[in-house]
């Protein structure tokens, strides 16, 4: 990795833990950083993350960024960190607050979101050479943590006075951007976005929210970059200046910008860029910013005199052998661990799996998570808020529109509540990713593992193989529920 850091402008079902925490009396506070986390892939081998199991990068496009934001008021602090990574496991989010803690004891919370770059490092160890063999650089990982980490402190370090603007966009472009592979078909076509300026006038971040895979190059690429938010994050700090971070959000289903449901028109010759394209990357990070700026432009300045933060961490049942199989042997090199009535299990046991033989997998019954709610407040009036999700949520458990589809396995299964309906703002961010990478996060009455499938399709749909079960999505929601409600 390179190590260079930058610094901002001028200068929370089984078991939950609720904390809320009023950061009240003083005007709000930002700061921003940003440090370079790109893989040396001349001196290593660096498995790529996100399609076929040994797709090994051969160059360098452009970097890979750890951004963070910083907010405060009064002695209270909460750092909000971007990666452009496939997903952090909760046990790094965990190592990276406590390395925060030790630098800045003055921060109160620390989240670290990836964006879900399928052109970048296996983090997660699902893509190494062979089904049972980690893509994990243990090494290079380690540093990565430390690098969101000091990254963190180093965004606290630059806090300064700072005015907020928000700005919300509901363009149709925006959902022509997405593209979606399963029914019932819903999308999350809103842009969120931040922006904050010191005493003289410039910009110390801007903070953007849009749901859509990171995937534009597709599996054949090898060398390594952001996709389209390398392009995002540039274009909007060479228009507005600062530090702009990215959040990813409710990408699940498969929300993506692969295929011809997504078609960009090149400027220079007027024809379609092509799928797994750099041009194609490039046009959509480029459309993005250019709706952003937009949208603070006309946004609305607000003032902010306090901070609250909710946080949940509880246990979600894991009901899928596949992931069981990968912490047994070791793909996820110990930072996926099990738990078992809120203790740590790391029994393992044998049976026979279909097509791969006698396997051993892990017998806990639980993974621990979290998720997170924050309010910016004014005047005692919610201006804004971010709700932290852990992984990738099909985009009707945050808009609505869950189907009981013929075929599903639980057709008749409680419907998950709606995490917009009961959010209480006019902007309202979604980070998804957000501490931990639970994989999909499906509605139980969509969930389609055994045949016959949704729609009569002849072939199974993509999403259950990579989720914990079909009750990660109660869990996840009720839980960001129970936080935005509390009193």
């Amino acid at each position: 990795m390179r190590p260079r850091v930058q610094v901002g402008a001028a200068s929370a079902c089984l078991w939950v833990v609720l904390s809320a925490l009023s950061l009240s009396g003083a005007q709000l506070r930002a700061g921003a950083a940003k440090a370079v986390i790109t893989p040396d892939v001349k001196t290593s081998k660096v498995y790529m993350a996100g399609f076929d199991r040994n797709r090994v990068a051969t160059g360098v496009h452009n970097d890979l960024y750890a951004r963070c934001l910083a907010l405060a008021a009064g002695q209270e602090t909460v750092a909000m960190c971007s990666v452009d990574l496939i997903g952090l496991f909760y046990d790094d989010v965990l190592r990276i607050r406590d390395q925060v803690k030790a630098r800045a004891p003055e921060v109160t919370h620390v989240i670290v979101a990836s964006t879900h770059d399928h052109e970048g490092p296996d983090t997660m160890g699902l893509w190494g050479p062979t089904p049972f063999v980690s893509g994990i650089d243990e090494k290079y990982l380690d540093g990565v943590d430390e690098r969101i980490a000091a990254t963190a402190v180093e965004a606290v370090r630059s806090l300064q006075p700072a005015q907020l603007t928000l700005g919300r966009d509901d363009h149709p472009l925006l959902a022509q951007l997405q593209g979606d592979s399963r029914p019932p078909y819903v999308k999350d076509p809103y842009l969120f976005v931040m922006r904050l300026v010191n005493d003289q006038g410039k910009t110390i971040a801007s903070l953007i929210n849009f749901s859509d895979h990171p995937e534009v190059l597709g599996g054949r690429n090898t060398e390594i970059t952001a996709d389209y938010p390398y392009w995002l994050c540039r274009s909007v700090e060479e228009e507005l200046g600062g530090i702009a971070v990215f959040f990813d959000g409710a990408i699940g289903g498969l929300i993506s910008p692969l295929g011809d449901q997504v078609a960009l028109q090149m400027p220079e010759t007027g024809e379609i860029a092509k799928d797994e394209t750099w041009k194609k990357a490039e046009l959509l990070g480029l459309a993005l910013a250019g709706l952003a700026v937009r949208a603070v432009q006309g946004g609305e300045k607000v003032e902010v005199d306090a901070l609250v933060v909710r946080q949940a961490v509880f246990f979600v049942p894991l009901e899928n052998d596949r992931f069981r199989v990968g912490g047994a042997t070791g793909l996820y090199k110990n930072r996926k661990p099990l738990y078992t009535e809120g203790k740590l299990d790391a029994s393992v046991g044998e049976k026979e799996f279909p097509g791969y033989g006698r396997l051993k997998y892990a017998t806990g019954k639980d993974l621990q998570t979290e998720v997170n709610y924050l309010q910016l407040l004014g005047r005692g009036q919610i201006v804004a808020e971010i709700a932290t999700v852990p992984g990738e949520i099909y985009p009707e458990l945050i808009n609505g529109g869950i189907a009981r589809c013929a075929g599903a396995d639980f057709p008749d299964a409680p419907l998950e509540p709606t995490l917009r309906r009961h959010m209480k703002s006019k902007y309202q961010f979604v980070f998804g990713l957000g501490n931990d990478e639970l994989g999909y996060i499906i509605p139980k009455a969509e969930w389609d593992d055994q045949a016959p499938w949704l729609q009569n399709k002849s072939e199974r749909w993509y999403g259950e193989i990579n989720s914990a079960g079909p009750e990660t999505a109660g869990a996840v929601t009720r839980g960001l529920v129970g936080l935005i409600n509390a009193k």
